[in-house]
């Protein structure tokens, strides 16, 4: 006998309809695979915000670190500076020499190994404290370690000069070089046996030694205040 095959399609209502909750869950069931799958634009457009904020936020703490850390860092710069400079003057004067300085025919300036004198505002004024200075060295060993060396306040500068020989023609110019800046103030007095005297030598003596005991400076400086200093002159002679 030969088997018969039906092509006869099952009738939709042969199968059992879902009903009521069933149904609900399973609908709820399908749009829960479909956020699964990923997020909805709303969702994607606030967490960008989210990140854009917390980024703005992480970047101005890094600018404002940064530029404390610059501020820092100058400021380091600068008192280094300062302090350099009233190690160098301390240096100059711990190494004063009584040694005066010479005139074109030989005859030597009386009083002249220090000379010091309040602040010159002239154009070509002279130094507000000037000495014979030792401990250069010198590489051949033949030449004295003497050098004529000064300080002046000019344009709110403190310029330490350096003459190329002691005893100097009146057209040799010193080497001037910059040790402070931004300087508002600036005077200098002398130690005579406890007694401060803004002039060196004192005004009529004639046996005042040849150097003074200490010199007292002070020094204003821009937004910064006022400094006083007292270096002893000669102590390691």
């Amino acid at each position: 006998m030969m088997e018969l095959h039906s092509n006869t399609r099952p009738h939709p209502h042969s199968f059992p309809r879902k009903r009521g909750k069933e149904a609900s869950r399973d609908g709820l069931g399908a749009r829960t695979l479909i956020r699964m799958g990923g997020f909805t634009l709303l969702e994607v457009l606030v967490a960008v915000a989210v990140f854009a904020i917390f980024s703005a936020m992480a970047y101005g703490g890094l600018i404002r670190l940064l530029d404390n850390r610059e501020r820092i860092d100058a400021e380091r710069l600068y008192w280094r500076n300062v302090s350099t400079a009233f190690l160098r003057i301390e240096r100059d004067l711990s190494l004063a020499r009584n040694r005066p300085v010479r005139q074109n025919d030989a005859t030597t300036i009386p009083n002249s190994a220090f000379l010091g004198q309040p602040t010159d505002p002239r154009a070509l004024g002279n130094p507000n404290v000037e000495f014979t200075r030792g401990g250069i060295l010198v590489p051949n060993g033949s030449t004295a370690d003497l050098q004529r060396i000064g300080y002046r306040f000019v344009d709110g500068k403190l310029m330490r000069l350096a003459w190329p020989v002691l005893d100097r023609a009146p057209l040799t110019k010193p080497e001037s070089t910059p040790v402070l800046h931004e300087v508002e103030e600036f005077e200098m007095r002398f130690n005579q046996q406890g007694a401060w005297i803004d002039r060196w030598p004192p005004l009529g003596t004639s046996n005042a030694p040849a150097l003074p005991d200490a010199v007292e400076m002070t020094v204003a400086l821009k937004g910064r205040g006022k400094f006083k200093r007292t270096f002893l002159v000669g102590r390691d002679e």
